[in-house]
């Protein structure tokens, strides 16, 4: 088959939801993660983002709407647990399969053998639960390692251990409320919030595995992208803009990860018509502030020259340099495209209805982009709310 007709192929699967995604393996390499967009502010000096950190213009910005002097306070101590514990869950460490000095591992214990990959996955699966995941899925490590990094930020070479066949994928939900203020810092909060909460429970959940006498290494952004291991493990599918969406959570959701040798079964892809919709709702492109969403159709190559994007794979690419610029700007992150995504919406009657009909008849997504316009949804919320104890005491209320 040629190469023009195998892509075509590919493409048709993909948007018929036959497959997760489309990958031409004749142009498909792994990716380094030093040339996430992340990792190129500390070493490319070709960059123009080059050592530019998202807090420098902090002292320009304090004061105004949204972002007050509290917001910029509590904006970094929501990563603390995550960067805290980051050397913790390097893989250098991780290998090393011992205790990390604030747990304990049950040595005295011999391994636990079980041939019930159902039980296994189900306790996995309920753990993850424990330890804060609002849902969880297992996929299978594909001997090509398609979505494992080659190198680490310090250009280490990534090496998974011998037998580790699975990877377990966490999802951490965030906050809808913190979230409708973006790009202001209230939503960066929540943002922060949700890696902290994912770095402890991909760290206890590794620290169980290994109690159990298996290999485990826990991983938030390292190791290999999140976002197409999770479609793989059945949480979701690609969204416009990069991110995952959940068919309950929508892209209110964080993703971290656990690779292991524990026996587990995998979990199978889902279609539940969100790259259909994708297609035709246009909304977190348009509404993008420094236009770094594709706005057409998906394409095999990045339309846009950085390093940052790794071409061979069927989907809209972002260009993660000017999305970053405007991080720069802004003086914290943004999550206009999570806000403005109709997936995103709370679960519920009416808003679980409108999903049922984007999974079964297409047609009609025109329409609800329409709807969702028309009653306003995904517009930015007064950051002043978010700091009112007694609106959020109401929130949770309802729920």
């Amino acid at each position: 088959m040629s190469e023009d007709k195998n892509r075509d192929q590919l493409r048709r699967y993909f948007l018929m939801g036959k497959i997760p995604f489309a990958l031409d393996e004749s142009t498909y390499h792994r990716f380094s993660e030093r040339n996430t967009v992340f990792s190129r502010v500390g070493w490319d000096t070709s960059y123009r983002a080059f050592r530019r950190g998202i807090s420098d213009r902090e002292a320009e910005l304090v004061g105004r709407k949204g972002y007050s002097r509290f917001g910029f306070a509590a904006s970094p101590a929501s990563w603390m647990v995550h960067d805290y514990f980051l050397r913790e869950f390097s893989q250098e460490e991780a290998e090393s399969l011992q205790s990390t000095g604030f747990t304990q591992v049950s040595s005295n214990l011999p391994r636990y053998e079980s041939g019930d990959l159902n039980l296994n996955s189900d306790r996995v699966k309920r753990l993850a639960q424990i330890f804060g995941a609002c849902d969880v899925g297992i996929v299978n490590i594909d001997p090509k390692q398609h979505f494992i990094y080659t190198h680490n930020r310090k250009g280490k070479r990534i090496n998974l251990p011998n037998g580790i066949k699975h990877a377990i994928v966490l999802l951490i939900q965030m906050d809808y409320s913190a979230l409708m203020t973006s790009p202001k810092l209230p939503a960066s909060i929540t943002v922060g919030n949700a890696y902290s909460r994912a770095a402890f429970a991909v760290g206890c959940m590794a620290e169980a595995i290994r109690n159990l006498g298996y290999q485990a290494i826990p991983s938030v952004n390292s190791m290999g992208p999140s976002v197409p291991l999770a479609v793989l493990a059945g949480l979701g599918e690609f969204g416009r803009n990069g991110l995952l969406i959940h068919p309950k959570f929508g892209q209110s959701v964080r993703i971290a990860k656990v690779f292991t040798d524990l026996p587990l079964n995998a979990d199978s892809p889902i279609n539940f018509g969100a790259v259909n919709f994708c297609r035709v709702c246009r909304k977190c492109a348009k509404s993008c502030p420094s236009q770094s969403i594709s706005d057409g159709e998906p394409t095999w190559e990045s339309p846009w020259n950085t390093p940052s994007n790794n071409n061979g794979v069927y989907k809209w690419y972002v260009n993660a340099d000017t999305c970053y610029d405007f991080w720069v700007r802004n003086a914290t992150d943004c999550s206009n495209c999570v806000r403005v995504c109709p997936f995103t919406k709370p679960p519920g009657a009416v808003h679980d209805g409108v999903r049922f009909f984007i999974r079964n008849l297409r047609f009609l997504n025109r329409f609800w982009v329409k709807l969702d316009d028309f009653l306003g949804y995904g517009k930015s919320k007064d950051p002043d709310d978010f700091w009112k104890s007694e609106i959020y005491l109401n929130q949770e209320m309802k729920r």
